[in-house]
């Protein structure tokens, strides 16, 4: 073998031994955020594409983790059960953070002080003026199954009839063809739907109850836990959080000081 020939193996050679020995980075595995189908502000198609407040936080979400992101269309009263049978590390779907469902996920830290508004007709906002004159109705109130209005409006407006829907959409598709006087839902919903109508939908701006809004996960996935209360706790510092809540759901920061009064 000529010279020339032996230095061109050995170079090679030695090439492949380096590589064996560093082997390149597995990719990082993509991040899958369940995230409720047809539920705006959340969560909805737009001329093809899926786009709202918690897909926003999961775009920022999977980039700050360093992942690909899997977003997972699911209907709301399936969403927990995603992440039980780990078909989703992540639910992003405006969740309150309540203790029955503590028994069954975990939650990150909150990420928006919220409550239950009572969306209604136009016409019917001179008659009810506050949250009093809402739970004292024998008036059908719609809800969205699975819900902590579903809950709440059942415990506390007694002599009300209970109508429940799949969806936001649904009912308040319903209340506009009135056959039910209001629809109670989460207040970044409530509010979302009152000002994208406003010739036929008003909203009482006092809030029912208060509640807090938070990611669920999966309760043996501390690490993921962890990872995503600091990502979060940067945002509150950054900006990050006020500017995709400020996009997404007025009168936020009314919500954050505990009342959604004008």
């Amino acid at each position: 073998m000529r010279l020339k020939d032996l230095v061109v193996c050995l170079g090679v050679a030695a090439l492949a031994a380096c590589a064996s020995q560093h082997p390149s980075t597995p990719a990082a595995p993509p991040l899958r955020v369940a995230v409720p189908r047809n539920s705006p502000p959340y969560a909805f198609r737009q001329k093809g594409g899926l786009v709202g407040l918690e897909v926003d936080f999961a775009r920022e979400l999977a980039a700050a983790l360093g992942r690909p992101l899997d977003l997972v269309e699911t209907d709301f009263g399936n969403i927990i059960p995603a992440l039980q049978a780990r078909r989703a590390d992540v639910a992003m779907a405006g969740l309150t953070i309540t203790r029955a469902r503590q028994v069954l996920i975990a939650f990150s830290e909150p990420y928006l002080r919220s409550g239950l508004l009572a969306v209604m007709r136009r016409e019917d906002v001179p008659r009810f003026t506050s949250v009093s004159s809402v739970l004292r109705t024998t008036q059908p109130i719609g809800v969205v199954t699975g819900t902590t209005a579903e809950r709440f409006v059942r415990e506390h407006a007694p002599s009300a009839s209970v109508a429940v829907y799949p969806t936001a959409p649904a009912a308040m598709d319903e209340l506009r063809q009135r056959r039910v006087t209001f629809v109670v839902h989460d207040a970044p919903v409530a509010i979302w739907f009152a000002a994208g109508d406003e010739a036929n939908l008003g909203v009482l701006l006092e809030l029912l109850n208060e509640e807090q809004l938070g990611w669920g996960l999966s309760r043996d996935d501390e690490t993921l836990r962890s990872a995503v209360n600091g990502v979060l706790a940067r945002w509150r510092t950054d900006g990050t959080r006020e500017r995709i809540l400020a996009r997404w759901v007025p009168y936020w920061q009314r919500l954050e000081a505990g009342t959604a009064r004008r």
